[in-house]
């Protein structure tokens, strides 16, 4: 009863408005920058391959440029009330830059190694900013929409930006120079739009006893861990799928699921607002394990297609209802900290997922694995569910 009535206080009927010129300006930011990433996903793996790497260096390199976006995402989010978002946004995207000029130079694998850590460190900044100054610039009771609404920027920039890559891979015969220079353009155009964009006003004050990691948001970022232990795990093997089972729509899944996905957003940010958190997450949960389900059993592209779709709607609608979730429990101070709680959660699921299953296909096919994480991807609806008895009995 508690937890309904607390939802019903932070939904509201707000007039203001959500598409503003700061918020188009951030959405920019985010759609450049995600696209000088996702353009780096079927160019990259080549190169490392190409100057004598290997796929061991190819899933290291993806690693090391995780770890080093989400080691210093703490004290960042400590800083930023103090230092500001804006600072952190633009420091972000040209660090990310920056690194990424470095490319052009076509280096050996060893400074290919130092680049990616380098935009590591950028990416976790930007990551942190960003998702936190879409907090500053949500209106009041409508924080869900508001957050699903720049939600559609991600999957937009990964519906397009690796398939142009792999066209541009392959009829450019891998001319590594122009491609670089088409992820670094984005980044630079990215880094110009950071500069531009005015950050709202806020209060601001001292936060230097403001614990690195915050408790309010424990339970959204639970959620968010399994989600993306998931999500990574489709990203790193779904392609090995599709060729062990000689489905040829593997691109195009991630081009559905990118597209479904941004579509879902802001739908279910705006339920989320209405009905209430849970009520959005818990039904998106399972509509997500059902999909992974259906993609352990695939074995025609309509099959895989219809469980991208699927998945889309179910991984887009959590996502949004969650990050909400986590907003509402985080007063202005201590935004930054929650979010670097949060955001840090994301990603630590996607290199766990990808590892732990790594580790479990030397003993299991791809049917066992992908149940087993259409499993896992009901254990928050169970951990939500054991909350609500121990609030009710407790």
């Amino acid at each position: 009863m508690k937890t309904l009535l607390d939802e019903k206080l932070l939904r509201g009927n707000s007039k203001e408005k959500i598409i503003t010129r700061k918020f188009m300006v951030l959405f920019g930011v985010v759609f450049l920058l995600f696209f000088a990433l996702d353009f780096y996903i079927p160019v990259l793996p080549f190169y490392v391959i190409d100057i004598d790497g290997s796929e061991t260096a190819v899933g290291l390199l993806m690693g090391l440029f995780t770890f080093c976006s989400v080691i210093l995402r703490p004290l960042q989010g400590r800083n930023l009330n103090r230092r500001g978002r804006k600072r952190l946004l633009v420091a972000g995207t040209a660090v990310y830059a920056a690194a990424g000029l470095g490319l052009l130079f076509l280096p050996s694998l060893p400074l290919v190694f130092i680049f990616r850590a380098i935009q590591g460190f950028g990416w976790g900044a930007f990551l942190l900013a960003f998702n936190t100054l879409t907090l500053d610039l949500a209106p009041t009771g409508r924080r869900g929409e508001t957050l699903g609404l720049m939600g559609i920027a991600p999957p937009f920039s990964l519906a397009v930006a690796p398939v142009l890559g792999e066209h541009l891979r392959i009829t450019t015969e891998s001319n590594y120079l122009l491609l670089f220079f088409i992820a670094s353009l984005a980044a630079i155009l990215a880094f110009l739009m950071a500069v531009i964009f005015r950050e709202p006003k806020l209060e601001k004050g001292e936060d230097k006893k403001t614990p690195l990691l915050s408790g309010r948001v424990l339970f959204p970022s639970l959620i968010i861990f399994f989600m993306t232990f998931n999500l990574g795990s489709i990203l790193t093997f779904l392609p090995l799928l599709g060729e062990v089972r000689n489905i040829q729509a593997v691109g195009y899944f991630f081009t559905l699921f990118a597209l479904t996905a941004a579509v879902s957003r802001p739908l279910a940010g705006r339920l989320s607002d209405r009905l209430g958190r849970s009520r959005v997450f818990l039904p998106s949960l399972v509509l997500a394990s059902v999909a992974l389900a259906m993609i352990a059993l695939a074995n025609s592209e309509l099959h895989l297609l219809l469980s991208a779709f699927i998945l889309g709607i179910g991984f887009g609608s959590a996502h949004s209802s969650v990050m909400a979730m986590a907003a509402d429990r985080l007063p202005i101070m201590e935004r930054g900290v929650g979010m670097a709680t949060f955001t840090a959660s994301f990603d630590l699921g996607i290199v766990v997922g990808a590892s732990t299953l790594g580790i479990l296909l030397n003993w299991f096919d791809f049917t066992a694995v992908f149940f087993l994480c259409a499993v896992i991807m009901l254990v928050p609806v169970l951990l939500n569910t054991a909350k609500q008895r121990l609030r009710k009995y407790g």
